[in-house]
């Protein structure tokens, strides 16, 4: 008696999950040597979906998959050797997710669960970057993360938001950066240029915004929001500077603006109505701590 193969089996295993899908569509392109493409788009109420995914290189691997999604798009694009990506969209509708990597050993993910035209976007180009972006129970909400150099990773987070925008830049090595946003209508900015630096923005309510900029070696920056309509900015220009800002109630604007080396500012904006604070430092070890 003859028995199944792997192949078989695994044919037979699609077939039967994919009597609830339909109009879905999956292209692989492959160059090089031992690229590895994997696409699933099997099970119920998986329809009008596409998944391409084109890989150059050596030993590059990327896994696509769409569950209970329809009207959905995942775009794969890997140049080099030894990159991953992953891109996952279930219990959505038309939600797109793009990844591009060129260079060696980068990493991508993203993962869209229970949400609705949003987007995902991440390019990496370089050595060993890493980056993820999660969207659940999101609504046209997009976020994007874009690595050039060695070592950067970056993390994007929308949890139950509407409208919400997230972007993350980075040109260097060894950058650190992560955002996280709930609400509705907020938007957070990250652009980090050279060394070791570190950002984070925290988003929690309406019409929040939030910037950091860097530009230097070993920075550490930190925007919290909780409220509605704050906006918060961070600007550093040097080495191992740090600055805090947080922002609690409505209307509050507070900015730092750091030049030099080892300056340190501290934001707190407690108040329940509009409060502004400015703290600008040039040169080499200042502090300052404002409270509002």
């Amino acid at each position: 008696m003859k028995t199944f193969t792997p192949i078989a089996a695994a044919i037979l295993l699609a077939a039967s999950g994919s009597a609830f899908a339909g109009n879905n569509t999956a292209t692989t392109l492959q160059t090089g040597v031992g690229n590895n493409a994997n696409v699933n788009q099997a099970g119920i109420l998986t329809n009008n979906n596409t998944v391409m995914q084109v890989q150059t290189g050596f030993f590059n691997s990327a896994d696509a998959s769409q569950s209970a999604e329809n009207g959905s798009m995942i775009m794969q694009v890997q140049l080099g050797a030894l990159n991953y990506a992953s891109s996952t969209q279930t219990l959505g509708l038309s939600n797109t997710a793009s990844v591009l990597q060129v260079g060696v050993a980068n990493t991508a993910k993203t993962k869209q669960t229970a949400s609705g035209l949003s987007s995902a976007s991440i390019v990496q180009t370089g050595f060993l970057n890493w980056a993820k972006i999660s969207q659940t129970v999101s609504l046209l909400s997009s976020a994007s993360i874009s690595q050039n150099g060695i070592g950067n990773s970056a993390k994007s987070v929308q949890f139950l938001s509407l409208l919400d925008s997230s972007t993350i830049s980075q040109n260097g090595a060894l950058n650190n950066a992560d955002s996280w946003q709930s609400g509705i209508l907020q938007s957070s900015s990250i652009t980090q240029l050279g060394l070791g630096n570190d950002a984070d923005t925290r988003q929690v309510g309406l019409f929040n915004d939030a910037s950091i900029l860097q530009d230097g070696v070993g920075n550490q920056a930190d925007v919290s929001q909780l409220g509605a309509a704050n906006s918060g900015s961070s600007s550093q220009f040097g080495f191992f500077n740090d600055s805090y800002i947080g922002q609690v109630g409505v209307g509050h604007m507070a900015t730092t603006t750091q030049v030099g080396a080892f300056n340190n500012a501290l934001v707190g904006q407690l108040g329940l109505v509009g409060d502004t604070a400015t703290a600008t430092q040039m040169g080499i070890g200042n502090n300052a701590v404002i409270f509002q």
